[in-house]
């Protein structure tokens, strides 16, 4: 979603959705004011546009999930939602209440919070199967992700997306939705966040509760995350360099304006370390170029940053429980 625009991926799932209540998507652009001019050259919408196209189709169908749930989710719960947890006093007492709730209405999405030592985790439960294109597990990711910044008044830094579907079409928007690595075929649908941040307290009110209803959650999805963990900047960082130009952590913390100390505390309380996230990185390039190349082994090895293909091998087989050559068979899209 760059340059604020919304792409075509966005639009046409929720529409899909429309279509499944009988409704014509021609006649939902309509009333949400949307003509043909509305749309940008590659099919983009403008945020404004789209949020009023969301609220046109909540509103309409009756359903804020949109036809891709089994059964309606009837508009205006998520409202009451907020309105039943507005009063909570820490960010983790509101999304217990918010399971409380949701347990009340099982045909809706189930959210459930976990936690250990550095993190916790929003694990969200729905029935996909007319969900087809993800989006409506995309957008309670979302949803649940702003909203949460937005009941603490401050952004709070993803850490782990994990979705239990494939990597779809658009998994290049990830990168604007989430901010953050995202792993697919997992076994739930879920965030992790640090564990500080569900301990923070709630400062909205039942006031701004009603201005921030106003407009969301319909806004909330015509914008990219802005908020970017330290972990996801370190990780942006070092995606940009090659392996051999990788600094280390001191000089990983003056390009980030931060001292090393400062750098090093940040990850650790976002359950990481400057080392974990690099050898992620290496990773993940030596499984693109394993599965995408025709670069050797050997040459793989170079690029990922060891001087041996043995270190390389048995880096790799720690990292993934396989060998690069078991890898490449498997994966393999020459």
């Amino acid at each position: 979603m760059a340059s604020f625009s919304i792409p075509p991926a966005f639009i046409d799932a929720p529409l899909k959705g429309v279509e499944r209540h009988g409704f014509a998507r021609d006649i939902i652009l309509s009333e949400a004011g949307i003509e043909a001019g509305s749309f940008n050259p590659d099919g983009s919408l403008a945020p404004e546009s789209y949020a009023r196209l969301m609220l046109t189709i909540w509103r309409k169908t009756n359903d804020e999930a949109m036809g891709l749930n089994p059964e309606p989710v009837v508009f205006r719960t998520f409202a009451m939602m907020g309105r039943s947890i507005i009063t909570c006093a820490t960010l983790e007492h509101a999304i217990r209440r918010a399971s409380s709730f949701y347990r009340l209405q099982p045909h809706s999405p189930q959210i459930t919070l976990e936690k250990s030592e550095h993190r916790a985790r929003l694990i969200i439960s729905h029935d996909t199967g007319f969900d087809t294109d993800h989006f409506l597990s995309e957008s309670l990711l979302v949803i649940w992700h702003r909203f949460c910044s937005w009941l603490i008044g401050r952004g709070i830094p993803l850490l782990k997306v994990e979705c239990p579907y494939a990597a779809p079409g658009h998994v290049s928007l990830y990168d604007d939705l989430f901010a953050t690595p995202v792993t697919f075929n997992c076994d739930s649908l879920s965030l992790t966040i640090p564990l500080q941040a569900i301990h923070a307290p709630v400062v909205q009110s039942a006031t701004s509760l009603e201005e921030f209803l106003g407009h969301s959650p319909a806004d909330i999805l015509a914008r990219p995350n802005p908020h970017e963990s330290t972990s996801a900047k370190v990780r942006h960082a070092l995606m940009s360099l090659a392996s051999d130009q990788m600094p280390d952590l001191t000089g990983m913390a003056d390009a980030l304006s931060v001292s090393g100390a400062t750098l090093r505390r940040r990850l650790r309380q976002e359950g990481t370390t400057y080392q974990t996230i690099k050898d992620n990185v290496r990773l993940m390039e030596a499984k693109r170029l394993l599965a995408g190349s025709e670069l050797s082994i050997a040459d793989i090895a170079v690029a990922s940053g060891f001087s041996e293909t043995s270190a390389f091998t048995r880096a790799f087989s720690r990292w993934t429980g396989d060998s690069p050559a078991n890898f490449r068979r498997r994966n393999s899209s020459r």
